[in-house]
């Protein structure tokens, strides 16, 4: 309780220092004990995620619009039908026989139909995607029905060429993870001579030996074994993962108590 108490206190000696190492433990103890969850995390903020992938549907006159759009909204996964497009399309389409000249003539039918933009779930799979879309070609009847490709937004591509989306695309949850860990040294670098000031009193006048190493042994001990008991809780505890945040804990554990056998006290 002795070295715990004294953990904290060192802390205060600096409230950024302090505040920010004891944070960056936590991220990285709660990062590798729930790598599972971060991995959730990650591949929900990927821009297919984030915006709702769509299909057009163009149907003729001999399809009923309406009852069809009540089967669609049945399907699991369906967000929105908007036909609002069809007017749109037509009148392109009119100015583009206007163009051809007086002598382009078109079938009175071609130009009689409706075409809907059915927007869908991004949790969905790829696969979940492509059956949705097949079900409501089955539904109009393929005589009668065309649906394009499911798409997603213009805004998909811009997002996936962002510095942070293509980072993240190929580090994956490991990327969070090493982020977190290079703030985590640098906090403990910056933060060490917190617990050096202290351990120096300590040692100078109660007697006590590496003082700041088992200050820091204890204090990083309570952040592993804390979040690995949540992590256990949660089902997203993982053996290995425990075995880097200790490895990661204890190397610049054990490389400063070395540095203070043979550094001079302050």
């Amino acid at each position: 309780m002795f070295y715990l108490i004294e953990f904290f206190k060192s802390l205060g000696e600096s409230l950024i220092r302090g505040f920010s190492f004891f944070l960056f433990s936590c991220l990285l103890a709660f990062s590798l004990t729930h790598r599972p969850w971060i991995a959730e995390v990650v591949e929900k903020i990927s821009p297919e995620k984030i915006v709702n992938p769509y299909f057009v549907a163009v149907i003729d006159e001999n399809v009923d619009a309406n009852k069809l759009k009540n089967l669609i909204a049945r399907l699991p996964g369906v967000l929105d039908i908007n036909d609002k497009t069809s007017e749109e399309s037509r009148g392109k389409l009119n100015q583009l026989v206007s163009q051809l000249g007086a002598d382009y003539q078109v079938s009175s039918d071609l130009m009689n139909f409706k075409s809907v933009r059915i927007s869908l779930n991004p949790s969905l799979s790829q696969e979940s995607l492509d059956f949705v879309r097949e079900q409501v070609v089955k539904f109009g009847g393929k005589d009668h029905m065309t649906a394009t490709d499911v798409k997603y937004p213009e805004i998909t591509s811009v997002m996936k060429s962002h510095p942070f989306y293509r980072f993240l695309g190929k580090a994956g949850d490991w990327g969070v993870i090493g982020v977190v860990a290079i703030f985590w040294v640098i906090s403990f670098w910056l933060c060490y001579d917190l617990f050096r000031s202290r351990s120096y009193l300590i040692e100078k006048f109660q007697r006590k030996k590496m003082v700041a190493s088992k200050t820091i042994a204890v204090g990083l001990s309570v952040v592993v074994v804390a979040f690995s008991a949540m992590g256990l809780l949660n089902g997203t505890l993982k053996f290995f993962d425990t075995i880097i945040l200790l490895m990661v804990f204890s190397v610049f554990w054990t490389f400063s108590m070395q540095d203070w056998r043979w550094k001079p006290t302050l």
